[in-house]
């Protein structure tokens, strides 16, 4: 085997080492990229669980229900407390969506995200309302996603899961008394 030969060769296992490692590389990129999407996906869960549970603490529960209806009455302490709970929650949703745009979050969870905030938050009035107060501090991209989903509520959204409860435990009622053994 001549010089020549061996460069030739010497060559080509050069180009299949590169192969080999641009392959490696996409796997690894690939294995980071579920990493990065899973660990997004855990800190949304834990932030919007955190969230949800201090809603329901005693202390919290009423200034929330008061301004979650948009009642004009609120007393000054339960508008901060319902204002700065409202405003967490727009923040945490602005997150996602650029989480969402920048690949950390799929579609299809971005959307469910998307769907709970206009279903369960943004379909009631004190929400709205603290929207139109602090919708400046929000980028442009995310006012217009948060103006399009309030833009979709209905007027009487806001009670909707309370019907949907109410239905669901009436048929629930009705099921389990027609099970219920005649004593």
């Amino acid at each position: 085997m001549n010089l020549e030969n061996l460069a030739n060769l010497g060559e080509f296992i050069g180009g299949i080492a590169v192969i080999a490692s641009l392959i490696y590389l996409a796997v690894q990129i690939r294995q980071n990229t579920r990493s990065v999407k899973s660990s997004t996906i855990a800190t949304n869960t834990a932030n919007w669980s955190s969230l949800l549970v201090n809603l329901a603490s005693g202390d919290r529960s009423e200034p929330y229900s008061h301004g979650i209806l948009g009642m004009a009455d609120i007393s000054g302490i339960h508008f901060q407390q319902f204002a700065l709970m409202s405003r967490a929650m727009l923040v945490s949703f602005e997150s996602q969506h650029y989480q969402y745009l920048n690949g950390a979050l799929d579609e299809e969870m971005y959307r469910g995200y998307e769907r709970a905030c206009k279903d369960q938050i943004l379909a009631f009035p004190g929400h709205q309302m603290i929207w139109e107060i602090t919708r400046d501090g929000f980028s442009p991209e995310f006012r217009k996603v948060v103006d399009r989903l309030i833009s979709e509520v209905g007027e009487e959204d806001y009670f909707r899961m309370l019907q949907q409860w109410q239905e669901l435990a009436g048929q629930r009622k009705a099921k389990h008394a027609s099970h219920r053994p005649n004593l």
